[in-house]
């Protein structure tokens, strides 16, 4: 298969892989927050404040469960831009 075909078929999977890493990760958002409430007290105010900072990367460190959802968001992520990427480079359009 040559690059240019490759370039057309990476553009919608990749588009595709990344939509699909979006709606992953909103549902793991959901899913994996709902025990955000139990933080009442003060002296774990620094797991609510790096919640705040940097709220996907700290859900996937502070929750368990979600380290392994993570894998999928990144899987899908990455390889979804990565596909594009590799397509914007091998077709040759001029944009």
């Amino acid at each position: 298969m040559s690059k240019e075909i490759l370039g057309i078929l990476f553009i919608p999977f990749g588009i595709i892989s990344m939509c699909a890493a979006a709606v992953w990760q909103m549902y793991v958002m959901l899913t994996e927050t709902y025990t955000l409430n139990q933080y009442k007290n003060r002296a774990l105010v620094w797991r609510v404040t790096a919640l705040f900072l940097s709220f996907s990367l700290a859900v996937y460190w502070l929750c368990p469960n979600a380290r392994k959802k993570g894998i999928v968001f990144f899987l899908l992520g990455g390889g979804g831009a990565l596909m594009y990427l590799l397509a914007r480079l091998w077709l040759p359009f001029k944009h």
